[in-house]
């Protein structure tokens, strides 16, 4: 029967089983602490992050990230659940993501996931108090990260200041904002004018053709190669998503934003494995592929679109990695499980809310 509903997931007698091989992946290359990535592999391209504030936040984020794609693909997995469990301790007790230095706020990534995995978890365990509790704690860090203008941005300029003197990114508010809407959906206390200033940055960023410029800081230059719509189609899922969420904009918006994302696929599917950022046509970065799929693999679920949905499949199916993980960009040991992990909650979301577990 498990299997008969995965092949009827991905619409065609697949040689593999995709979700079960990605969520084994994820359960075998958790961490004795119950993390998942510890940068410990390196190579001579490496980004310059400050440690060891950098590497928290990497891994704080991918742990959340992971614990939400097993709670989701394998509830019912004994060995997923248990790994599921220790990665969630490992969130309440181990978890220190902080700013790393003063250009680098890469904990803001750490805070937005870690909201939301928590949120995931109370929509199951409602009475959980420890994690509501660190839920919470979690809102009020996103409270703190807000840039100047409000939504988040994750470096800062010379000199740095409190809050952050760069304008947000329109993604990394994208993804705030629908964690928020997570959190908010399960009783947990959001600040309104946190919401309504991370809207608005959004909003600003929306262009003419229904795409999203990178950030508040680039809005005098729409028309940059990586704010086309051949280079924003993997940040432009993550902004439609969080806009729907909270009613600024519709299935249509969605819909066309989806359409755009096969139709120019093959542009961020050029920035896939480079080893430097931003190297590819129109500026695409590698880790836009799989964080596009996640948010795509959202709005496809509650479009509950067939058409779209075998779209989907043909752009994550085929490049599972032999040992059942999913990744993008090199980045020491992160890439691996945040890559799994999106790919495993896309292939989940796009389902829709009336085949999830």
């Amino acid at each position: 029967m498990k299997r008969a509903c995965i092949l009827l997931l991905v619409g065609c007698a697949h040689a593999r089983e995709p979700i079960p091989e990605g969520v084994a992946f994820l359960v075998g290359s958790q961490e004795p602490n119950g993390a998942w990535g510890r940068g410990a592999r390196t190579t001579p391209w490496d980004l310059a992050d400050d440690v060891p504030g950098a590497h928290h936040a990497f891994r704080d984020a991918t742990t959340a990230l992971a614990v939400m794609a097993l709670r989701e693909a394998a509830p019912n997995d004994p060995a997923a659940v248990e790994a599921r469990k220790r990665g969630v301790e490992f969130l309440l007790t181990k978890a220190d993501a902080r700013r790393s230095s003063t250009g680098q706020l890469y904990n803001v990534w750490a805070h937005v996931y870690m909201t939301h995995a928590l949120a995931n978890e109370l929509r199951y365990e409602p009475d959980n108090a420890a994690v509501r509790d660190a839920c919470a704690r979690q809102v009020k860090l996103l409270e703190i990260f807000q840039t100047y203008v409000g939504g988040w941005q994750y470096y800062d300029n010379f000199p740095a200041t409190h809050p952050s003197n760069l304008g947000p990114t329109s993604f990394t508010t994208a993804a705030g904002l629908t964690a928020l809407w997570e959190a908010r959906q399960v009783g947990v206390a959001v600040p309104q004018p946190m919401i309504d200033r991370a809207i608005r940055r959004v909003r600003q960023n929306r262009n003419p053709d229904g795409s999203f410029g990178y950030g508040f800081d680039a809005i005098p230059n729409p028309m940059s190669p990586f704010d086309q719509m051949k280079g924003s189609i993997g940040r432009n899922q993550s902004c439609n998503d969080a806009l729907w969420l909270w009613g600024v904009l519709g299935p249509d918006a969605a819909r066309r934003g989806l359409e755009e994302f096969f139709t120019h696929h093959k542009f961020i599917f050029i920035g896939r494995k480079r080893q430097f950022p931003h190297e590819a046509w129109y500026a695409t970065a590698p880790y836009y592929y799989y964080f596009g799929h996640y948010y795509a693999g959202r709005l496809i679920g509650r479009l509950d679109d067939a058409g779209l949905r075998a779209q989907y499949l043909k752009t994550l199916l085929p490049y599972q990695e032999p040992d059942g993980s999913w990744w993008d960009y090199p980045m020491w040991d992160y890439h691996e499980p945040y890559g799994t992990a999106f790919a495993l909650l896309g292939l989940v979301g796009c389902r829709g809310s009336a085949l999830r577990p």
